[in-house]
């Protein structure tokens, strides 16, 4: 039976995702958050397959909620590995496909995390792999911290978020009302940062020349199993090759050890070589290639 998600189901979907990539932050209130958040002009909708009381599906879709036309989908797709081959992702993909029809998308996007058999099902249905973000992971209790110091005594500022949450927030502010112009890599600023329900504070830092946030790394975390994701890092494009994005990464990365955590997950553009090497400099390691697919229609 595949009906709309409900709030019960929360837990039990993020169970789900896991079971179909263990390397990523997915929590019950993540899932019902994202549900909830988007606009209602983002025509958000979550389904999950249900067989004998047990989740065994999800998918969700909406569109992206930075185009105005036409609209452009995007959607996700997931069954427990043990229940492929009985057509509930098919039956889960119609799902997503009636809902959308009357929006007449001529764009859809969804993401294949190292999976062949997930590759294979977007491939049949007509879609096309455009791109990929690597996947890597790292230990926090065994990154050399020794340049934080020489870092931090630069006449710029760090505080965690929470000491300068109101300063942040305003900055998002001006750029969503377009009083400052966004920098392309900065698009994504939505609810998933500043709102996600498992960003810490504490756990994620600012740097501030003055009053104003020029810098940033946010870390969301799962404190029952360990493991912390970047969120987003981030520099104003004048204060960047200042080495920002590292004092913050290894800020966040002194927190995530001193703090239990034992995994830092995170993913970056391919083709960002500049990240890539800021990345493997702190003993990142790749884990897979997370494809983006894209269907024309």
């Amino acid at each position: 039976m595949i009906r709309e998600l409900q709030k019960e189901d929360a837990d039990a979907t993020a169970r789900l995702v896991l079971a179909v990539n263990p390397h990523r932050i997915e929590t019950g209130e993540m899932v019902w958050a994202r549900a909830n958040k988007p606009p209602p002009s983002a025509l958000r909708r979550d389904w999950v397959a249900e067989t004998d009381g047990e989740i065994v599906g999800y998918a969700y879709t909406q569109l992206d909620a930075s185009v105005t036309a036409p609209a452009k989908g995007r959607f996700w797709v997931g069954v427990r590995p043990e229940r492929r081959g009985r057509g509930l992702g098919s039956e889960l993909y119609r799902t997503v496909e009636a809902h959308l029809r009357p929006v007449s998308a001529p764009r859809l996007r969804t993401w294949v995390d190292g999976d062949p058999a997930g590759e294979r099902f977007v491939r049949q249905r007509g879609f096309e792999l455009t791109g990929a973000d690597r996947v890597s992971d790292l230990d926090p209790r065994a990154v050399d911290l020794s340049r934080l110091p020489e870092l931090e005594a630069r006449d710029l500022r760090l505080v965690s978020l929470a000491a300068a949450l109101d300063k942040v927030e305003a900055l998002f502010a001006r750029f969503r009302s377009g009083e400052i112009d966004l920098p392309d890599d900065l698009v994504e600023w939505t609810w998933d940062d500043l709102e996600h329900p498992n960003l810490s504070h504490e756990g994620s830092f600012v740097v501030l020349d003055g009053e104003q946030p020029v810098s940033l790394g946010l870390l969301t975390v799962d404190l029952k199993r360990r493991v912390a994701y970047n969120q987003l890092t981030a520099t104003l494009p004048g204060y960047r090759r200042r080495g920002l994005a590292l004092l913050v990464k290894l800020a966040t990365t002194r927190w995530a050890a001193a703090n239990g955590i034992e995994r830092i997950l995170t993913e970056n553009d391919r083709e960002n070589d500049a990240v890539l090497a800021l990345n493997e400099g702190l003993g990142y390691r790749p884990i897979y290639d997370q494809g983006i697919w894209v269907l024309e229609r």
